[in-house]
């Protein structure tokens, strides 16, 4: 079923491009970088007297890595991913597994995004047979988020509802729209 137009243009840009850099974030997070690389330098923080001693060091140094054009972040949500139709991991599964659905992506060119509404499920379909499903896994959290090159980012909630806003500045609840499933 065809979701709301915003989303199908955000996914039709990375249409082809082949991700990269998939990897396991903090807890069961995926992120994938799509399309050039660029250098990303965050500067060392001064943290509050309230933080502890781990959190400080941690903001007192300087990194740096690469990102695509386009980030797509796998957030707050439950998701699976296949190969072929077989299940390889899934958002409770061991590091290691999830290290290796992650590897399988990895290189797979994105060719298709699609939603069931009723039920809230992205499913990101690549060249290669990979298949990445999301679904939330409560009623609030943001299910994914998809940073792009003009700064803007693009987040589905699992209220149903989404944002397309700048990346910069503070989240206002005007933003978030309902998504709107077109009838075929």
């Amino acid at each position: 079923m065809p979701v709301s137009q915003t989303l199908e243009r955000a996914f039709r840009r990375i249409y082809g491009k082949p991700c990269w850099g998939v990897k396991q974030g903090h807890g069961s997070f995926l992120t994938f970088e799509f399309g050039e690389s660029h250098a990303v330098v965050h500067e060392p923080v001064i943290a509050s007297r309230s933080a502890s001693p781990r959190v400080r060091k941690a903001l007192a140094r300087r990194r740096a890595f690469a990102r695509g054009g386009w980030h797509l972040w796998i957030y707050c949500c439950s998701w699976e991913v296949l190969s072929r139709g077989r299940s390889l991991a899934h958002s409770e599964s061991s590091d290691k597994k999830i290290q290796r659905a992650a590897d399988l992506l990895n290189g797979q060119k994105l060719v298709r995004f699609s939603i069931l509404p009723r039920k809230l499920q992205c499913i990101f379909e690549f060249d290669l047979g990979g298949i990445l499903k999301t679904q939330p896994f409560d009623k609030a959290s943001e299910q994914w988020l998809l940073y792009e090159p003009s700064k803007k980012v693009l987040v589905l909630r699992a209220d149903s509802r989404y944002k397309y806003a700048r990346s910069n500045v503070p989240d206002n609840e005007e933003d978030w729209k309902p998504l709107q499933v077109r009838r075929s």
